[in-house]
């Protein structure tokens, strides 16, 4: 992943992760770093997707706030992320669902998240381990 894209995601990861009380905040280094392996193990449409959906929600800001999304305060670029989830056109809403994808995958898939939110995370560690795949 190229640097580029890399500062975004970091600057992203907690806008669209908000602070929950008694829950840790977004880590934006392991969201980059899950975001990284995750593309690359996907299929290379989703990963053009991915990258181009990070230059149009600039492109969107830009012209209709005057300034980047990663520019913005906190609170302003919460406010423009949540505004395309219910956008007049439909087609803008799937900006932040494409880029939320692997953000929240990676938010909730750390071990100290999972704990409070009531998983046992040995028990399913245990039993993914007696799964046998068949083909």
């Amino acid at each position: 992943m190229r640097e580029y894209f890399t500062k975004r995601l970091r600057r992203l990861a907690p806008v669209f992760i908000e602070p929950v009380e008694d829950l840790p905040p977004a880590d934006p280094d392991q969201v980059v770093e899950f975001s990284r392996e995750f593309l690359q193990a996907g299929t290379p449409a989703f990963r053009v997707i991915f990258y181009t959906m990070i230059f149009i929600l600039q492109a969107i800001c830009l012209a209709t706030r005057g300034k980047s999304v990663y520019s913005l305060p906190p609170d302003e670029a919460d406010e423009f992320i949540q505004s395309l989830y219910s956008h007049r056109i439909s087609a803008l809403s799937t900006i932040p669902t494409i880029l939320g994808t692997p953000i929240y995958m990676a938010h909730y898939n750390r071990d100290d998240l999972q704990v409070p939110l009531g998983f046992d995370i040995a028990a399913l560690r245990e039993e993914a381990a007696m799964r046998e795949v068949k083909r």
